[in-house]
């Protein structure tokens, strides 16, 4: 028998404005959806475009979006980068992600390895899936470690990779992170 869902707090702090019904965390503009909701309009995206559109149309705009998170973040709490790349994974985590863990982070090499466990992804589309579904995860990582190496001062272009995803049969989705030249 499954153990009882205890209500809890919301992990990140939401701020809703009454005027306008805008949902912010830290002065950023959210949304909250059901977790089917995003993967069947994932799916439905995939369907349309092909595997390889998708993988890419998500990798550059997660990549963006990440570094731009990891540059406002690190005014806003005063985080040194490599915290930042941290709180940002954390912040994915409390907002229904997944757990997500920095493995390994070497800025001077521009390598870096995730751990997600419990990938919404991975979940949404099922061990069923027989595929990779956690891609979309690959830009976001990459923008993450792109900050880092942005504060570090150092160049080339972070490429990340999903090699194991739970949709696979594979206990956690792990992601590998190298920097390549410009």
């Amino acid at each position: 028998m499954a153990a009882p869902q205890v209500p809890i707090e919301p992990q990140v702090p939401i701020e809703v404005n009454p005027e306008t019904g805008i949902w912010s965390t830290d002065g950023l503009p959210m949304i909250y959806l059901p977790r089917h909701f995003l993967v069947n309009m994932l799916k439905g995206v995939e369907a349309a475009i092909g595997s390889e559109g998708y993988r890419a149309m998500f990798y550059d705009s997660s990549d963006l979006s990440a570094l731009q998170w990891c540059r406002a973040e690190a005014k806003t709490h005063g985080l040194d980068a490599p915290a930042t790349f941290r709180h940002y994974l954390k912040r994915l985590g409390q907002r229904g992600y997944g757990q997500i863990e920095i493995t390994a982070l070497d800025a001077s090499a521009g390598t870096a390895s995730v751990v997600v466990k419990n990938s919404a992804f991975a979940l949404g589309w099922g061990p069923q899936a027989g595929k990779p579904v956690c891609t979309i995860f690959e830009g976001s990582f990459a923008g993450g470690l792109r900050y880092v190496l942005e504060d570090a001062g150092r160049p080339g272009t972070p490429v990340c990779r999903e090699v194991a995803c739970a949709a696979e049969g594979h206990g956690e989705c792990r992601f590998e992170l190298r920097c390549e030249a410009v």
